[in-house]
């Protein structure tokens, strides 16, 4: 999908490509456009035609295309953010074919490695027995992501194998699952 598109495309777009992912509401979808306009980051203008209303069509501007690079090559910096927004990223790294994918990935699974240990840490000073039981789920939750950055999320990206710029480490190394304290 490039160059100009009015809104309707642009959810047929979305629904078609991220629908299973990231569902946009077309008053969503219409807001945000709105905002993005008044941001600067995309521009519309009318187009009319003959038997029917007149459209408004969409078109990024430069300083958009810089916060979409900005956005899409940075790491999702929180887990609850992953299934939608990182895996949007992904999607986009494919679809535009973009270069730095396994940057990305490197940098994500280091954000992620930087929870864990703040996980850890409050793991060994919890004594409540439900906070610990969420605490477990969390971190059940990060060590899956973590893997399947590696294990699936690696060879989609398909600019070579993460696991050499990592840290190395018994995980990373064996591919097992860390041990719980």
């Amino acid at each position: 999908m490039s160059g100009p598109k009015h809104g309707y495309e642009i959810l047929r777009f979305l629904d078609s490509s991220l629908g299973s992912t990231w569902y946009v509401g077309t008053s969503q979808l219409y807001s945000l456009l709105k905002r993005l306009e008044r941001e600067g980051l995309v521009v519309s203008s009318v187009e009319p035609q003959e038997t029917r209303p007149s459209k408004r069509v969409f078109s990024i501007t430069p300083e958009g295309k810089k916060a979409f690079e900005s956005w899409v090559y940075c790491p999702t910096e929180h887990v609850r953010d992953l299934r939608i927004e990182f895996l949007a990223k992904l999607f986009f790294f494919h679809y535009l074919s973009l270069k730095g994918g396994s940057q990305l990935l490197v940098a994500q699974i280091q954000v992620l490695e930087q929870i864990k240990e703040r996980l850890k840490e409050r793991q060994r000073k919890e004594k409540d027995p439900y906070s610990m039981l969420v605490l477990r789920f969390k971190m059940t939750t990060l060590e899956a992501w973590l893997q399947w950055l590696i294990k699936e999320a690696t060879p989609f990206i398909g600019e070579g194998n993460t696991r050499n710029c990592l840290p190395l480490t018994e995980e990373t190394s064996t591919g097992e699952n860390s041990k719980r304290e």
